[in-house]
């Protein structure tokens, strides 16, 4: 390559020799060779990347981004330029631009890293493009799972917001021709069948929406918006009715459930519209001689409605019973936290997302790409325990994202623990589940190379004792991942207890329904009203309600980690805040500094809004 037209094969060349250096810590002759290829071939987009991705690695993002564009401009079909473009724009926050290089890449290639990258980017994308194509691309996210339809959600809500039938009716009652419009929305009707609305606008347009269908579920139109009425049914049920209704409305909607219950037991005719207008107030289970239901003839999503309220919590009544106890439930704490979760359970989830089936170092690499492991990560089979599983979101996504991993998940409530064995048997995966309280954990003699206890701890009589019993049952080289609420990132909630308290607000579903109207009329707690897990009845009993919660500091983890002879691995942050951190804190050992975290957080007091998320590693000898 000295001037001459280089040939493929001697580009080719050139370049291996350039990534060999780079893989080996050489960037200035890696740069050179990279250069000098395009110099002579200015066509390349792969140089183009590799130059780009050393920039990247030199934390120089506004010259990566830059090379990513030129290669991606220079040849539009080359996936590796949208993909490392997306994610460098990423990388600085930059979430719009790089939604537009996601959508390029799927465009390119339609696969299941690729839907994945683009969903995570759309969930946190400050602008939404108003375009079909985009509506069709979180549509499909949402019914195919292409990561949890939860976290696409409020992208959903934003999008409906926006669409002319919802912003159209005002604070009217829509109309039926609008609702007969919405029995066709593909964007709404997956979001109602997948995942909880969480936008006050979109559930106060959905309350109205369930008043017309109720009003009218017996006119001779009312199959025109059968599809909607079911979607929305389905939707109330996956929320636990957390929609508020007036008692005249309320009352409505019982008589109706009674008249379907005596035609259940006379043989009558019940039409599907009614059926959906009763189960969009009241689980079907609840109506009488609802086994009945499933006798009769039914269209295809009323038979879906139907196996969603009658069936599958016949299944996992059944299920409860047989599943094993490790540990018996004695404390007064944990007995009042399991009659919570008995009485609601959630999340009421429906998809997961695909996962990788990665070995546990490959696993982990991804978590912490710049941590090196000392020891190495073994390979191989290891055991996992989820040690506070609820519905089984968590353990299930790590029977997919794991490979050669056994799993075990205890839960202290029965109802939970059902819930997440049906789902796992649907999926075909294999998990052990059992009841059991971490505070008796101790007792069962067993030991495990991975312990994940996310947003568990905090709910125990004596959290740090909770944390001292998973310690003791990771394996020596073992990891351990660990969620607590932070008291910082939850001080929205002090005043909203405060308010509770004072109005007598009583963790029932009238008294949740009550105060969280208030919360949304009010307007004086805007974000709060932004949390998703407001808008779900038993959500909201866990966040406002909850009859034991403790809340941490950085500070005081550092102690517990220190206490346990345990070793830092890292905090789980999106890559925006782990970008800012390191601005902050460029030192080498910053990342695994919780005093500097600490620092951090108390500066950016956003951070941790959900809870802390880290991982720690039990030293091998």
């Amino acid at each position: 390559m000295r001037g001459e037209a280089p040939d493929e094969q001697a580009i080719r060349r050139a370049l291996e020799e350039g990534m060999a250096h780079h893989d080996a810590g050489r960037l200035g002759e890696a740069e050179s060779i990279y250069r000098r290829v395009l110099a002579a071939a200015p066509h390349r987009p792969d140089a183009l990347v590799l130059l780009g991705a050393l920039a990247y690695g030199r934390g120089n993002l506004e010259s990566a981004v830059a090379a990513y564009r030129q290669a991606a401009a220079r040849a539009p079909g080359f996936l590796p330029a949208w993909i490392n473009l997306a994610n460098a724009l990423e990388e600085q926050g930059r979430f719009d631009e790089a939604l537009a290089a996601h959508r390029a890449a799927l465009a390119i290639e339609d696969r299941p890293e690729l839907r994945a990258r683009f969903a995570r980017c759309a969930a946190h994308a400050p602008g939404l493009p108003a375009d079909p194509p985009f509506r069709g691309l979180v549509t499909r996210a949402l019914a195919e799972a292409w990561i949890r339809p939860s976290e696409l959600a409020l992208t959903a809500c934003r999008l409906l917001r926006a669409d002319p039938l919802l912003a159209g009716a005002g604070d009217s009652a829509p109309a039926p021709a609008t609702l007969a419009a919405l029995s066709g929305h593909a964007l709404l009707l997956a979001l109602l069948e997948n995942a909880q609305v969480c936008e006050p606008e979109v559930e106060r347009f959905l309350s109205r929406a369930r008043r017309v269908l109720l009003d009218r579920a017996g006119d001779a139109g009312s199959a025109a918006t059968l599809p909607l009425a079911v979607a929305l049914a389905r939707q109330c049920f996956l929320g636990d009715y957390v929609f508020s209704a007036s008692p005249e409305e309320l009352g409505r909607a019982a008589r109706l459930r009674d008249t379907v219950g005596a035609r259940l037991a006379g043989g009558a005719e019940i039409s599907s519209p009614v059926l959906a207008a009763v189960a969009s107030y009241f689980p079907l289970g609840s109506v009488p001689s609802a086994d009945r239901l499933a006798e009769r003839a039914w269209p295809d999503p009323v038979m879906r409605l139907i196996a969603q309220h009658v069936h599958h919590p016949r299944i996992e009544r059944e299920l409860r019973e047989a599943i094993p106890a490790w540990t018996p439930v004695a404390q007064e704490v944990s007995q009042r936290v399991r009659r919570q979760y008995e009485e609601s359970p959630y999340p009421r989830w429906v998809r997961c997302a695909p996962g990788e089936a990665l070995p546990f170092p490959a696993y982990l690499g991804r978590l912490f790409p710049d941590t090196v492991f000392d020891p190495p990560v073994p390979e191989g089979a290891i055991e996992v325990l989820v040690a506070g599983c609820g519905t089984g979101q968590e353990p299930v996504s790590l029977a997919r994202d794991l490979a050669d991993a056994r799993i075990c998940a205890i839960d202290l409530s029965r109802v939970s623990l059902a819930y997440a064995v049906r789902k796992t048997r649907e999926l075909g995966l294999s998990i052990a589940y059992a009841q059991a309280d971490i505070v008796e954990l101790a007792s069962v003699g067993r030991s495990f190379d991975v312990i994940s206890s996310a947003g568990v701890l905090h709910h125990l009589a004596d959290p740090e004792a909770g944390w001292r019993t998973l310690a003791g049952m990771l394996r020596p080289g073992g990891f351990m991942r660990i969620g607590l609420y932070s008291e910082l990132g939850r001080r929205d909630l002090a005043p909203v207890r405060r308010l509770i308290a004072e109005r007598g607000y009583a963790p029932t579903p009238e008294g949740i329904r009550a105060c969280r109207r208030e919360i949304l009329d009010s307007g004086r707690f805007p974000r709060l009203a932004a949390l998703r897990d407001l808008y779900g009845l038993n959500e909201c009993r866990d966040l406002l309600f909850h009859v034991e919660e403790h809340r941490y500091d950085l500070p005081r983890v550092a102690r517990m980690v220190e206490a346990s002879g345990l070793q830092l691995v890292g905090l789980l942050v999106p890559p925006a805040v782990r970008r800012r951190f390191r601005a902050r804190f460029p030192e080498a050992g910053s990342e695994v500094d919780l005093a500097r975290w600490h620092a951090f957080e108390q500066e950016h007091p956003d951070t941790f809004s959900g809870m802390y998320l880290f991982w720690v590693r039990k030293p091998a000898t």
